[in-house]
């Protein structure tokens, strides 16, 4: 009996982030140390080595409840952004935080610019929030629209992100604080989210500033930048008025007792921190060089350890390109969902030298691949490939990859340890009768920028009238 091909994207009700490394790892039939996750805007050479250290030593104390108060960890960031204690809220992750500070502080309406972080949006829909969205200019965010939007509209909030995500722009100070101070007179809440401040270049904190505005919120993740993103710890910066607001309606215990202890490790070391943000950079510029090599891909200089790359040009749509990505074991961010987005793009964190290196690879894989489909693949005299071959005319095929063992592909590892989908014991398009089949069903499809949901589809409908 045929069996399904695998969904290679999960619900569409769900939020679309990067980072969906067990969902793709069930759905292609990989393990997750098995794919690089380029979808993930981490830290690579992270977590430290002492953060799991700390974890390990301490798994007995799990049979005990954290200290509500957090106030180890809290002191431990007041140390770190070097304010008092009492201008500190920790949450189950910056994420959570934003939740919880839209549900507290935001009343009416919030200001949302685009192209951003899209768990904003989902935050205000969650609250009935009545959303202003600022279209951008190009692709930065339009800070002086906010401003006059601000003096002429009822609104309760606003949000930055900076550097923003997707785009790692990093936003105008001194237009950043004008619009606080517009938003303190009308009693609007700033909420800034920095969560990759301590992965980019040449960027300047607002996090001071919540000593004197208590209209404003300085959000940060302890998980990005050290690199431990199942452990959920994320704090926000603000006015002590603020803080004692948050906390006489706050969960309790929202970060478990391992999270906070690994946190307040990794803010003993920030040696590592130092040492692993060198590392980004060096490989970030060797990595947006080669990728800028390619024909059709052009990356988009940003000032984070991510770009994003505009593939226009390579004519491929980004969900097609995330798929074909997928048969090489790498997860890409692909951006066809962010409002405020005009072309097609690309998201990828610099990661390792030798995942760098894979990525580049298997683009240039895809790219020349690509040219030879049918009608224009040559035919190989020889057929070493696969043994039965009647029919060469899907040599390089339209369903690659189709992550379905049924007609005999498999991951395979390489000889530099990276994985490949391989098509060696399928002999299913190669059959005549099927390619007859085929070369109607395929007539005028793109197969650059066709849905991978799509054209699977048509796999499965031939295999159900045609089985292997």
């Amino acid at each position: 009996m045929y069996v399904k091909n695998r969904r290679i994207y999960g619900d569409k009700k769900m939020i679309d982030h990067g980072g969906d490394i067990f969902e793709i790892s069930n759905k292609i039939g990989i393990s997750p140390h098995n794919i690089i996750d380029f979808s993930s805007s981490l830290n690579p050479y992270g977590p430290p080595p002492k953060v799991i250290e700390t974890i390990r030593s301490s798994l007995d104390l799990i049979k005990y409840y954290p200290d509500r108060n957090y106030s180890k960890l809290k002191e431990a960031i007041a140390n770190y952004v070097n304010l008092p204690y009492n201008n500190i809220i920790v949450g189950c992750g910056a994420t959570e935080l934003i939740h919880s500070i839209f549900t507290r502080f935001l009343k009416k309406s919030i200001v949302i610019p685009t192209p951003t972080f899209s768990e904003y949006e989902a935050a205000a829909k969650a609250l009935g929030l009545k959303i202003i969205f600022i279209e951008p200019i190009g692709i930065k965010l339009n800070l002086e629209k906010i401003s006059e939007i601000i003096k002429s509209n009822e609104i309760s909030g606003i949000i930055l992100c900076n550097p923003n995500n997707p785009t790692g722009e990093i936003l105008d100070y001194k237009k950043i604080i004008e619009i606080i101070e517009i938003a303190e007179k009308k009693g609007i809440f700033v909420i800034v989210d920095e969560a990759y401040y301590e992965l980019s270049e040449d960027i300047k904190t607002l996090a001071p500033l919540t000593m004197d505005f208590k209209n404003l919120f300085v959000l940060r993740s302890l998980t990005k930048a050290f690199g431990f993103p199942g452990l959920r710890v994320g704090y926000a910066l603000c006015h002590s008025s603020l803080t004692e607001k948050f906390n006489q309606t706050a969960i309790s215990w929202r970060i478990g007792i391992l999270e906070e202890l690994a946190a307040i490790s990794a803010l003993e070391d920030l040696d590592f921190l130092k040492w692993s943000k060198k590392e980004i950079f060096n490989e970030k510029e060797k990595l947006f060089n080669n990728i800028k090599s390619i024909e059709g891909f052009s990356p988009i200089p940003s000032s984070t350890n991510f770009f994003m790359i505009n593939i226009r040009n390579s004519e491929f749509s980004p969900k097609n390109l995330k798929w074909r990505l997928l048969s090489y074991g790498v997860l890409i961010r692909e951006l066809s969902s962010v409002r405020g987005l005009s072309e097609p793009y690309i998201r990828i964190a610099v990661r390792r030298e030798k995942e760098n290196f894979i990525l580049v690879r298997a683009l240039k894989n895809i790219t020349y691949s690509m040219k030879k489909l049918y009608p224009n693949n040559p035919v190989c005299i020889e057929r070493k490939c696969h043994l039965k071959v009647e029919d060469c005319r899907f040599c390089f095929c339209y369903f690659y990859p189709c992550l379905d063992n049924y007609t005999g592909g498999k991951f395979i590892e390489r000889e530099d340890g990276s994985f490949v989908w391989s098509c060696i014991n399928c002999i299913w398009v190669h059959r005549k009768d099927i390619s007859d089949i085929l070369v109607k069903k395929l007539l005028g499809i793109n197969a650059k920028k066709i849905d991978p949901e799509e054209i699977l589809k048509i796999r499965k409908e031939v295999l159900k009238v045609m089985p292997p």
